[in-house]
């Protein structure tokens, strides 16, 4: 966070006995210096309704008092314009002036919690309650805003608009009761509503923010975007789209907001949840999306990758890690000019709805081959609906697509009129869990290609309705689920799941949720160093430390550590890790550890010594110590060898079978250390 320097009356008398040329000088360095330390240089003026717009403004006892001071006003870079906390005032606001690099100029509250409240009053036709008019550098927190057009007229209004600019962002502020015309209706204008954000735009944040009871849209680009970022706020009872990024060029995204209740509109208008057009590489990652029931004849999905024309082209967008339930028009559009669109780990719960197409995906003209929709979770619960409308086009890889019992009539692809249709080989299918079995191998899949495809229950933990992140996590699978391990490996899959846990290297589960068995230092794992010469006898089993040495004898010390995997019920991992801390090592620059499996596992932590310690070994691995740190070592091969028998108990010998020396000695930390146990990770 910069910190913020207020200099209001530093050498106040001497600066005012300086001619005027000596005072500009000294104000363009104190501004440079300001800017070269990163702090922020500049006045503070407040607003209360209880002011005088005669007064200077400059402190709370001698505030201004309108909108229209500020409106007339001109402002330098580093300015704070600070609103009386709940105060109210009834009128617009325009910013004309911009901050700069390090010196924002920043719009908040002062003097209490309350947010201060502008109505904007709808009171002509194209009105923004907050207009920031071509600026650059200007941060907007704290405010509540309204724009109502009085009853009996029709005109569009916005809450906050941007018109063009650079390194702007709002924050934490509520607009809500923006009554633009909609559809239909004289003055219409889709982008209208409560952030709209036009023209020519970079680095511009929208965050936390609460927008309610709007139309006709929440937040929305219109013009050219790089480095948008819209996140983390609520948008609810909005008429038409939720939020729409348009003409994004590289670096936006649309993350950890909440959509509820958009799409209100019961007319043939289409809108949408959350949706990108002319847009290249956008993540849409982290949302819920819930609630929408209206969005027209052919949308009112939760997700929608756009691209209506020839010039407006959606490609390479990314939708992932998101939450959409329960919406009446479904889960996802791929337009026509759509391409290279990823859908990755989502979950999808009663996005087929009881009115309209009844449908989970639309493509709407959308030919591209190359859209890659996989590991996500589709729960169907309503009756008479499809999951296609109209053929689809695209790599459908490690899904689950589970069809509840209420979930009577399903057909696998429909066209406009409501008939069945066969799919074409556009569409490919790996190595997705359809279940039950009995509803899809009676669907006509056409000429598709499919692969792997499986029909057990994938036996969800809590498959409840409800909102919240926490409820769809109800769609993970059991431990001895058939869609573990049951997937096919995506290049570039973004390297986490649904709720964060790391992907393998090899094959994944299917479905939005990855699984690792761990085995941690506890009851089931013993670890021991043992020491030959003279000490060949002894025990070292408590010793928090495992050391290994290649030295003479009765100074040569080798370590051994024990895992027990009887809870790995699959006849393969993908994925085995094991994990050692190295605690500290001797003044050699590097040692070469070697890692090998035991045939004998029976060795005991409290009675194992170099004369009884197992040497029936394979090679599992090799690493090169030189500092302290964690090792990880890919002991893939070796678990999956042992998991082809019936003992499930793993032993590992640390040796070091280079030259004798007595400074190439080194320790990992043993169960008994306090912190940095040996970990066995894996995961199937």
């Amino acid at each position: 966070m910069r910190k913020s320097i207020i200099l209001i009356s530093i050498g106040l008398l001497g600066l005012l006995s300086c001619k005027k040329t000596d005072r500009l000088v000294a104000n363009d360095v104190l501004k440079a210096k300001a800017l070269v330390n990163g702090m922020t240089l500049g006045a503070t003026y407040y607003v209360d309704p209880s002011g005088s717009d005669d007064s200077v403004g400059t402190s709370a006892g001698a505030a201004w008092k309108t909108l229209a001071k500020i409106n007339a006003s001109v402002f330098s870079p580093g300015d704070r314009i600070l609103f009386k906390s709940g105060a109210v005032w009834n009128d617009t606001l325009h910013i004309k002036s911009s901050g700069a690099s390090g010196a924002a100029i920043v719009l908040d509250k002062y003097d209490g919690e309350t947010r201060p409240i502008i109505n904007g009053g709808g009171k002509r036709n194209g009105s923004n309650t907050l207009y920031l008019n071509k600026v650059s550098y200007v941060e907007v927190n704290n405010l509540e805003l309204t724009n109502t057009v009085p009853s009996g007229t029709s005109y569009a209004a916005t809450g906050i608009r941007v018109n063009g600019g650079t390194d702007i962002a709002v924050k934490n502020c509520y607009i809500h009761h923006v009554n633009a015309a909609f559809d239909n209706q004289p003055n219409f204008q889709k982008a209208t509503g409560g952030i709209i954000i036009d023209g020519t735009v970079s680095n511009v944040l929208v965050q936390s923010c609460h927008i309610a009871n709007s139309s006709v849209t929440g937040i929305r680009t219109t013009g050219t975007a790089t480095n948008v970022l819209f996140d983390d706020n609520l948008l609810e009872y909005i008429y038409g789209d939720g939020i729409i990024m348009a003409g994004a060029t590289g670096g936006c995204k649309i993350t950890h907001n909440t959509v509820y209740k958009a799409c209100m509109n019961t007319t043939n208008y289409n809108y949408a949840g959350i949706w990108t057009v002319k847009s290249k590489n956008t993540v849409v990652a982290y949302n819920e999306v819930y609630g929408l029931t209206g969005g027209g004849a052919n949308d009112g999905m939760a997700f929608d990758a756009d691209g209506y024309d020839a010039n407006s082209p959606t490609n390479g967008d990314v939708f992932e890690y998101n939450y959409s339930h329960d919406n009446n028009g479904g889960f996802m559009l791929f337009m026509y000019n759509s391409q290279n669109i990823t859908v990755r780990y989502n979950v999808s719960v009663n996005d087929i709805g009881t009115s309209g197409k009844k449908k989970l995906f639309l493509f709407n003209g959308s030919t591209n081959r190359n859209h890659q929709i996989y590991n996500n979770v589709f729960y169907i619960k309503n009756p008479g609906g499809t999951i296609f409308h109209s053929a689809p086009y695209g790599t459908y890889s490690n899904n689950i697509f589970y069809v509840a019992p209420s979930a009577t009539g399903l057909a696998l692809a429909r066209n406009d009129v409501g008939t069945s249709i066969p799919l074409t080989n556009q569409t490919r299918f790996n190595n997705n869990n359809f279940y039950p079995g009995n509803i899809f191998t009676a669907f006509n899949w056409g000429t598709s290609v499919q692969s792997n495809s499986f029909y057990t229950d994938p036996a969800f933990l809590n498959p409840v309705a409800g909102t919240g992140f926490d409820i769809a996590k109800g769609y993970d699978v059991d431990p001895n689920s058939p869609v573990r391990n049951a997937g096919i490996l995506i290049t570039g899959n973004g390297g986490k799941d649904f709720v964060g846990n790391v992907l393998p290297a090899g094959n994944p589960d299917v479905g939005a949720f990855q699984h690792a068995v761990i085995s941690l230092a506890g009851s089931s794992l013993a670890d021991a160093y043992v020491r030959n010469g003279t000490y060949a006898g002894v025990n070292y089993g408590t010793s928090p430390d495992l050391i290994v040495k290649s030295d003479a004898v009765s100074y040569a010390r080798k370590s051994y550590v024990k895992f027990d995997i009887a809870a790995v019920t699959r006849p393969k991992v993908s994925l085995a890790v094991l994990k050692m801390y190295v605690s500290g090592v001797n003044t050699a620059p590097q040692r070469a550890i070697n890692i090998y499996t035991t045939g004998t596992s029976s060795w005991l932590e409290n009675t194992i010594n170099w004369n009884n310690a197992p040497m029936d070994t394979v090679s599992a691995g090799k690493i090169v110590v030189s500092g302290d740190g964690l090792q990880s070592i890919d002991v893939t091969n070796a678990i999956n060898r042992l998991l082809t028998g019936t003992d499930r108990k793993v032993s590992f010998l640390f040796l070091n079978t280079g030259a004798v020396s007595s400074t190439n000695d080194m320790s990992f930390s043993s169960k008994e250390a306090a912190a940095n146990k040996p970990v066995l990770e894996l995961q199937y």
